[in-house]
């Protein structure tokens, strides 16, 4: 049915999404058949759908096809959701002399611009990474 196919499809994406490394469909199947009762075609059917909707990524090397996260997808996807999120503070925070903000912890600010910096060379490696993949070089903990 639809929706089984649609839970099967988001269940593999978080899987792949959480591992953040290369699967053939057949592993896959083997590391969630137990556990969430998936069938082979059903997992085979699921990741072409995810592949040709552009949430995952899919290479052939040989016959087998391997699938693995949109990593830039997932890393713009999060920033999206902190910047929606600093937009909302600012939202709630009207415009005043940087005087009227006097109880802000300086050490916070420093860590959030910290964690801007880190997200953004992230999305950079993995912008990178992904360029080397489409171009059929194997890079990463998986070779």
């Amino acid at each position: 049915s639809s929706g089984n196919r649609l839970e099967s499809a988001t269940l593999i994406l978080a899987y792949l999404n959480e591992k953040n490394r290369p699967y053939s469909a057949q592993d896959v199947f083997c590391n969630l058949q137990k556990q969430h009762g998936l069938g082979k075609t059903a997992v085979v059917k699921a990741m072409e759908l995810l592949a040709l909707e552009g949430k995952i990524k899919e290479k052939t090397y040989g016959k087998q096809k391997i699938y693995f996260a949109d990593q830039v997808g997932f890393l713009f996807r999060e920033c999206f959701e902190f910047c929606k999120k600093f937009a909302e503070c600012n939202h709630l925070c009207p415009s005043f002399p940087q005087s009227q903000f006097k109880d802000v912890n300086d050490a916070d600010l420093k860590a959030m611009d910290h964690e801007i910096s880190a997200l953004c060379a992230e999305v950079q490696s993995v912008t990178q990474s992904c360029r080397e993949l489409d171009a059929g070089v194997d890079s990463g903990p998986w070779v």
